[in-house]
């Protein structure tokens, strides 16, 4: 009687490969599912950012406060959207040259929902404005 060790057995080897496939096709299933790995678990936020007349600012910078994210710039009607935005309460940060920000805006953010910021007001720096 022939004794071949176990890891050189084509029977073996066929099972490792199928039972790899196998992880490999799970893994790959997973990913492509929105609840994996926490992609579940986040929002969008929008909102417009204004100046203290009610003016749309176009070009002011709006970001996550503490993110790694470089933020999104307002369109010409002073409107945003932030995507992608982890769950949980979060500050937005809202910078435009010639203007101060009033206050800090924080919204709380749901898993897979739009969350809208409303107004942000910021005060022109400009004397007459």
């Amino acid at each position: 009687m022939t004794h071949r060790p176990l890891g050189n057995s084509p029977r073996f080897r066929r099972g490792a490969f199928a039972a790899a496939g196998a992880l490999a096709l799970g893994m790959l299933a997973a990913c492509a599912n929105p609840n994996f790995i926490g992609l579940q678990d986040f929002g969008t936020v929008n909102g417009n950012v204004v100046d203290q007349n009610g003016k749309p600012i176009s070009q002011a910078l709006v970001s996550i406060t503490g993110s790694n994210s470089a933020g999104v710039y307002t369109q010409s009607n002073g409107s945003f959207t932030l995507v992608n935005i982890a769950v949980g309460e979060q500050t937005l940060s809202v910078s435009a040259a010639g203007y101060t920000s009033n206050n800090s805006t924080t919204v709380i953010v749901l898993k897979n929902q739009n969350v809208t910021a409303g107004n942000i007001v910021l005060t022109s720096t400009v004397a007459g404005h």
